[in-house]
């Protein structure tokens, strides 16, 4: 396999959708016997164990500066001629050998959910590290056609790399448990004040709605604070891997009512720990969870209370989820991954 020097500045970051992606991909990389090195910058968060995969710490913190000027320097006096494969959404400019992931555009489509800074700076820059990139790289069919769309990138340059989960036993269920789980950051697209709405205004549910991921937005946040404290409501905050395996296990049903998503990794993990499934009827959710899933209109807060009350309440229905669920899961794989990965680079 040619040199591969993979973009290390989703490090210096904290693991969410894009980062997981870039790390469990270097992982299956190295699970699979690629020859390549990271190059990261000094700031190093400390949600990553890196003791097994080959690092190489350079120049400063990781800012944008970092990725288009110290990174490309860097490769060109060292690995000039090498691949460098970028996992977290943007490239460096000036270097001549990129492989690009852009794993959605909701910066265009859902600007709402970020500052106007990042907007334009996105929207400046994808295109342009597009054009330069020998190979682009997406997480979805339905990415990759709004690539083509919206960008107007040329079909043959996008491979399509779904996202996967860890493969994991599953937990053995606890007893006592009746509540909906969603996992999801605070941003307008994640949907989240709805689905709060739907579960605040039915009529004595019963049953809990535990969110995890998001506090400190929806505590900041005036219209989201107001259900802070009604009963029923469990903000959670941030969860680790190992507990929120348990919260998928033991929930009676898993909800993600986002209205925008390039892939869904929680979708897989609830579908891996036999969790059922209700999510937005949305492209992305329809590829990924298939006949796996519950769907109804995130913007009909009477349509997700109505399905909502229909998962929670029909265990024939659920137990038919889990089965298509354990099918749909398997299909996805970081090392199946990794190994398209492989073979782009092989063939560059």
């Amino acid at each position: 396999m040619n040199k591969l020097i993979i973009n290390g500045r989703f490090l210096s970051q904290r693991m969410t959708g894009i980062q997981r992606f870039a790390y469990e991909i270097c992982c299956a990389l190295r699970h699979i016997g690629a020859n390549y090195v990271i190059l990261a910058p000094q700031n190093i968060c400390k949600d990553y164990y890196l003791d097994r995969l080959p690092l190489e710490i350079i120049g400063g913190k990781g800012s944008h500066f970092w990725e288009q000027v110290t990174l490309p320097r860097y490769v060109h006096k060292h690995y000039n001629g090498a691949i460098l494969l970028s996992l977290s959404g943007l490239s460096p400019l000036f270097y001549n050998c990129n492989i690009l992931t852009i794993h959605d555009i909701s910066y265009l489509l859902r600007p709402r959910s970020y500052s106007w800074l990042y907007c334009t700076y996105y929207r400046i820059m994808t295109p342009l590290c597009a054009r330069r990139a020998k190979k682009i790289i997406t997480v979805s069919q339905f990415s990759k056609d709004e690539l083509v769309f919206y960008l107007r990138i040329e079909p043959d340059k996008i491979q399509v790399v779904y996202n996967a989960v860890r493969k994991k036993d599953v937990l053995p269920q606890e007893e006592g448990h009746n509540y909906l789980l969603a996992v999801a950051s605070y941003v307008p697209r994640k949907n989240l004040k709805r689905l709060m709405q739907a579960y605040c205004t039915m009529e004595n549910p019963d049953f809990d709605l535990y969110l995890a991921g998001g506090l400190n937005a929806i505590y900041a946040d005036a219209e989201l604070s107001q259900f802070k404290d009604k009963k029923g409501v469990h903000l959670l905050g941030y969860v680790q891997d190992k507990d929120l395996a348990q919260l998928y296990r033991n929930a009676t049903a898993f909800i993600n009512p986002s209205l925008y998503e390039g892939f869904g990794i929680p979708n897989v993990e609830a579908m891996q720990q036999d969790c059922p499934l209700i999510v937005s009827d949305i492209p992305a959710f329809k590829e990924v969870c298939s006949d796996a899933a519950l769907y109804f209109n995130p913007l009909d807060i009477s349509d997700m209370q109505t399905k909502i009350q229909e998962i929670m309440h029909n265990e024939s229905l659920r137990q038919k989820l889990r089965e298509a669920g354990k099918q749909q899961a398997a299909k996805f794989s970081w090392e199946q991954s990794a190994m398209v990965i492989k073979r782009i680079v092989e063939d560059l």
